[in-house]
């Protein structure tokens, strides 16, 4: 049976608990620790303070939110805000010591660049206790991918002492003679390692201040690289009240997520990735009219759903979107460079299935393997294609990978398969901008105002269809929210929407879950699916009557079997079923007749495959 159900207690018993905790007083004792986050995002923790150019406040303990009565002034000289920033990727020393405290990639601007050697960001620190040690963590994570030259100098200054625990890929006067001891390079341009600028036994002087300084580097670095055009200013900082570093030292194990698996009556997918786009640029466009004012009226959509953060540019994002991972991919390097023999794919998963898939691709001719890029198709937006088992089988291939051109006549004949993966041109997929053209928003929107009724008239989208519509990831290679679209009869629709925190592993996830799949791939096992923008099974109400109880269902699937079920023991799961039928409608009411007179039961609806 069908994972899905809904609960409702016959009996309700509330208990209120009273808790009274004395809160301590502000100041800052040893283990106080403080983040700030020049830039506040999805991902900032709410006792984390979020001080820029110009500004100075009180820094809090990251615990209790109380005012360590230490000070942050941040002061800049020629630095400028940039779009675009990156997440630390998992499990680098930026990640350890950051993640859940400060979000690189927060919004609107959230790097600070220094073009000129003259540029510099300063975060002051005053009030510190002379009698006391602190310890200093801070990074800049540009994340992308082909900026390796850009390095940044960070110096401590201001402190009578102090020790260096830098990262393994910053470097020190050790390797850059022309360094002193209180400065140290991070490759802030890319940072894909997570490298940190790291103090201990910092003794501040008599004044009780110290200071973080950022530069733009502008000499040789060992090897013959570049210092490059660019650097980038610290902006997440960790501050200690304590001579050594106490906080993570390794990221604490994901957590499987517990949401139940299996969709109800969808049983053909759709998913269509645009390019290169944050959803408050597609929300409200008037260069996006047909997004705005035909489908999303009638769609479900999840406003806070983002590419993989830190993961950039496109080719390991769709790599992600139908494996879990991006083995490692930070390039859009050729199938022939990246190709992978592994077989851990949904498309291996649905064969494994006996569940028919197709990749439509624009601009394709279907007689070979596309994989070179050819006029406006580029191989990068076709995953099966970077996977050794179907690559290198051109019977295989040319079965499954279509020319984009066919899906209308599969739609038409009713023999389109049950997953289909669209790419547009270039062009079409809000790529490139064509000239003479306002936005390469509006051919994206006009190509979805073309071909999108195709698929929204056909009857395997009538018949329990779900198109899945998003972006591979920010502007600029930037993770702020690129938006996901739903449109299904199963979809709660209405421009129902939610600020769920959803990643391309929510859908991968989602996708498992609708055609039964498992193992769950990835990092898909970790993440929360799309369930909430579909029509769930629910018991909406009971009311007592004379001959028993009346439950009011909705958001039934008609011609699918359901079943009323009852227990009084929650943890035996033993359920009796006492009505079983098949809707013509997606709401019922039904009668529970003379319901055991004592004792509490539980009840759920539940749907058979």
């Amino acid at each position: 049976m069908s994972s899905r159900w809904s609960f409702l207690r016959s009996t309700l018993s509330l208990l209120a608990c009273l808790i009274l905790v004395a809160a301590g007083g502000a100041g800052a004792m040893a283990g106080s620790v403080a983040f700030n986050d020049y830039s506040p995002g999805l991902y900032t923790h709410p006792n984390a303070t979020g001080f820029g150019p110009g500004q100075k406040g009180l820094l809090k303990d990251i615990a209790t939110g109380h005012s360590l009565g230490i000070t942050l002034t941040v002061t800049s000289s020629g630095a400028v805000s940039n779009a675009v920033q990156g997440h630390p990727l998992y499990g680098t020393p930026a990640s350890v010591v950051f993640d859940g405290f400060v979000d690189f990639a927060g919004r609107p601007s959230p790097s600070l660049e220094m073009d000129a050697a003259t540029d510099s960001v300063t975060y002051s620190f005053t009030g510190l206790d002379p009698a006391l040690e602190y310890n200093l963590q801070a990074t800049a994570i540009r994340g992308h991918w082909s900026y390796t030259n850009r390095w940044s100098l960070f110096e401590l200054t201001g402190a009578d002492a102090f020790e260096s625990h830098h990262t393994a890929g910053a470097l020190t006067a050790a390797k850059v003679a022309t360094l002193t001891a209180g400065q140290v390079l991070v490759n802030t341009g890319d940072n894909n390692s997570g490298e940190l600028a790291w103090w201990e036994h910092i003794h501040p002087g008599p004044d009780g201040t110290i200071a973080l300084v950022s530069k733009k580097y502008t000499g040789a670095i060992p090897g013959g690289s570049s210092a490059g055009t660019v650097g980038y200013a610290a902006t997440g900082l960790r501050l200690e009240v304590g001579g050594t570093y106490t906080g993570r030292t390794s990221l604490p194990p994901k957590v499987p997520s517990r949401q139940p698996g299996g969709i109800a009556g969808v049983s053909t997918v759709f998913i269509l990735l645009m390019e290169n786009h944050d959803w408050d640029t597609i929300l409200g466009s008037t260069f996006c009219p047909y997004i705005n004012n035909t489908l999303l009226p009638r769609a479900s959509y999840a406003s806070r759903y983002v590419g993989v953060p830190g993961l950039h540019p496109s080719e390991p994002n769709y790599l992600w979107l139908v494996t879990g991972t991006n083995f490692n991919i930070r390039n859009d390097d050729l199938p022939s460079l990246n190709h992978q023999s592994s077989t851990n794919t949904l498309f291996h998963l649905l064969d494994a299935a006996g569940i028919s898939w197709k990749s439509y691709q624009e601009d394709i001719k279907g007689t070979s393997v596309p994989d070179v890029n050819a006029g406006e198709y580029v191989a990068r937006h076709n995953p099966p294609m970077f996977f050794d088992s179907i690559r290198t089988n051109v019977a295989y291939t040319t079965n499954h990978v279509r020319p984009y051109t066919e899906l209308a006549a599969d739609l038409a004949s009713g023999k389109v398969p049950a997953f289909c993966f669209i790419s547009p041109n270039l062009t079409n997929i809000m790529h490139d901008t064509t000239p003479g053209s306002p936005s390469s928003r509006k051919q994206g929107d006009d190509w979805l105002s073309r071909e999108m009724p195709k698929i929204l008239g056909s009857q395997a989208y009538s018949n329990g269809g779900a198109v899945f519509i998003t972006w591979d990831e920010g502007s600029n290679d930037g993770d702020a929210p690129i938006g996901m679209i739903l449109l299904s009869p199963r979809a709660r629709g209405g421009g129902y929407h939610n600020s769920i925190e959803y990643t391309h592993s929510s859908w991968l996830r989602t996708a498992q879950d609708i055609f039964g799949v498992r193992p769950y791939l990835g990092d898909a096992a970790f993440a929360p699916g799309l369930s909430d923008l579909f029509k769930t099974l629910r018991i909406k109400g009971v009311t007592p009557t004379a001959t028993g109880l009346n439950f009011e269902v909705e958001n039934l699937i008609p011609g699918r079997s359901h079943s009323l079920q009852s227990t009084s023991d929650l943890e035996a799961g033993v359920w009796e079923s006492f009505d079983t039928w098949v809707p013509d409608t997606e709401t019922a009411t039904l009668l529970e007749p003379s319901p055991p007179a004592a004792g509490p039961r539980f009840y759920r609806v539940v749907e058979s495959p």
